[in-house]
Parts: structure tokens; sequence; C-alpha cells
């Protein structure tokens, strides 16, 4: 790319060497045609109608075809020019609408953007030769010119005109180039941003990569936690199914225990309410065995009584037998009692 502007720059100076050229020679050709004029006053007639009669015409035809040359160059300028310009703002226009497209429509877009102003070059170039030719024809009309001495002042001041001309072409020409360059230099700059663009995109694409491996980790990682929580939640599930059947086992138990318990309550309170009944009898039994005892006492008493009387009498009578001791009550059989149901 620096080649191809150094390139450009030589052509320009080339092209401003030569427009300078062109001035220097015309106003040589100027004061040599004014002394030679002045000098040729007194030349015969003939010869001063034949230089107005036949060098004119050649002189305008030589003009004409250059002015065709340059319209024609110039037309063709324009319309590279246009067309440049409108390429390159469908190519700005459609890159900027294509943030996201990758580095290979980025290498086309250089691509087309080289060949363009390689083509640009090569029109420039083009251009360089033509007005370098039309240069070179220029040179040799006014040295042909100067050798014949067949300008008149009229024929000098249209060809001032001419190159007056010609120069204000070139004007715009340079004005076009410079435009041009211009519209170059915003081409580059937005390939630039558009490259700053792309960049940014990749490195978001690249921090949505990273994004994406964490949640990536992330979540094999919560999968292995959901994986680890359903195994847990299966452990519990069978300790809590195992707990729900302990807890039936030891309901049921209980139930038995409950069970067990209240008729154990009934025995103790049938065992209670026999104990109170036996105590009773027996109550009564001590008390009838106390009153058969104080009434044995007393028999033994009289027994004795009568065994003193009998041993001082001479003929005691025969002592009565004392009465049997009633046969005492048997206690109840205390019933029994149930074990406890482990």
């Amino acid at each position: 790319m620096t080649r191809e502007n150094t390139n450009k720059h030589y052509s320009l100076r080339k092209l401003k060497k030569g427009t300078a050229s062109v001035a220097v020679a015309l106003s040589v050709l100027g004061a040599g045609l004014a002394s030679q004029t002045e000098v040729k006053a007194e030349a015969p007639r003939e010869v001063t109608e034949e230089l107005v009669n036949s060098n004119p015409v050649l002189l305008n035809k030589r003009i004409n075809k250059l002015q065709e040359d340059l319209a024609n160059k110039e037309q063709e300028s324009k319309e590279t020019i246009d067309t440049l310009n409108k390429i390159l703002d469908e190519t700005v226009k459609d890159k900027i609408a294509k943030e996201q497209e990758s580095k290979e429509t980025i290498g086309t877009l250089n691509k087309i953007l080289d060949e363009t102003v390689k083509d640009k070059i090569a029109k420039e170039q083009e251009s360089k030769e033509t007005i370098g030719t039309l240069n070179k024809i220029l040179d040799e009309t006014v040295k042909d010119k100067i050798a014949k001495e067949q300008e008149s002042k009229e024929a000098i001041g249209a060809l001032k005109a001419d190159v007056a001309k010609k120069d204000q072409a070139n004007k715009i020409l340079e004005a076009s180039r410079k435009r041009t360059n211009r519209d170059l230099e915003a081409a580059r700059n937005a390939k630039k941003a558009t490259e700053a663009a792309l960049a940014d995109a990749n490195a978001k694409a690249e921090k949505l990569q990273e994004d994406k491996q964490i949640l990536e980790a992330s979540r094999k990682r919560t999968n292995r936690d959901l994986e680890a929580a359903r195994n847990a939640k299966k452990a519990t599930e069978a300790a809590l199914a195992d707990a729900n059947a302990k807890a039936e086992k030891l309901q049921e138990e209980k139930q038995i225990l409950e069970a067990s318990r209240k008729r154990t309550n009934r025995d103790l309170e049938a065992a209670r309410n026999a104990k109170k009944e036996v105590e009773a009898e027996l109550a009564k039994l001590k008390a009838e065995a106390e009153a058969l005892k104080e009434q044995l006492a007393k028999q033994a008493q009289e027994i004795e009584k009568l065994k003193d009387s009998k041993e001082t009498s001479p003929k005691a009578p025969e002592a009565p037998k004392a009465p049997e001791a009633p046969e005492a009550p048997k206690a109840p059989e205390k019933p029994e009692v149930a074990p406890k149901d482990s």
C-alpha cells in the first residue's frame, strides 16, 4: 500500500511538472512568435496568407483532438471515481451492517479495497501516461510551430485559452483526486472501525465461550449434587420406611403391652380384692382363735381347780373332757397373677 501511494504521488508530481512545462513552453512560444511576427511583418503577402490559411487548421485539429482526448479521459476518470465511490459506499455500508461477519469477509473487503486502490492507481497511471502523451504532442506542436513560424497571435491566444482550460481541467482532476483520497481514507477508517468491532465481537465471543464453559462446569456440579441429593433422598426414604416399619412394630408391641397391662391391672385388682378378703378372714380367724384361746385358758383353770379339789376330796368325780377346739378355716387360695408380656 505504501508503494502504491508513492507511485500515486510520483504520478501527481509528474503531472504537475508536465503542466508547468507546458505553461513555460507556451510562454516561450508566445514570446518567440511575438518577436518573429514583428520580424516577419515585411515578409511577402503570400507567405503570411499561407501561414494564416494552412497552419491554424492543423493547429485547431490537434487542439481539438487534444481537447477531445482530455475530455474523454476526464469523463472516464469521473465515471471511474463515481464507480469507485459507489463500490466503496456499498462496501462500507454492507460491512457496517454486518459487524458479525468472519475474518474471511474482512479479507474479502481488504481484497476489494486493494483491487479498488490498484484499479484507481492504474487509472491514474493511465491518465498520467495520457497526459504525458498529450504534453508530448503539445510540446511537439509548439516546437513545430516555433520551427515553422506558422502561428498567429489569434492562434496563440486560442492555444493559451485551451491551455487554461486544460489547466482548469487538471485542477478539477486534482480536486477529484483529493476527494477520492478522502473517500479512500474514510473507507480505511471504516475498515479499521469494522476490524475493531470484529475484534470486540471476537472478545465477547471468547468471553461467552468462557461463560459457557463455566456454566457447563456448574451444570455438571449441579447434576452431581442432584444425583447425590437423589441418592440421599432414596437413602432417607429407605431409612424413613424402615423407621415407619419399626414404628408400626413398636405400635403393635405397645398395643400388646397395653392389653397385657390392662389384663395385669385387672389381675392385680382381683388379687388386691382377694388379699383383702383373705386379710379379713384371717382377722376373723385371729379373733376366733383369741376367743378360743381364752376359753381354753378358762377351761384349763377349771381343770386345775378340779384336780386340786379331787386331790383333796376322797373320790373326786371324773373331770369332764375338754371340748375339742374347732378346726380353723382354710385361707382362700391366692389367685395366680399372669406374667407380664415382654
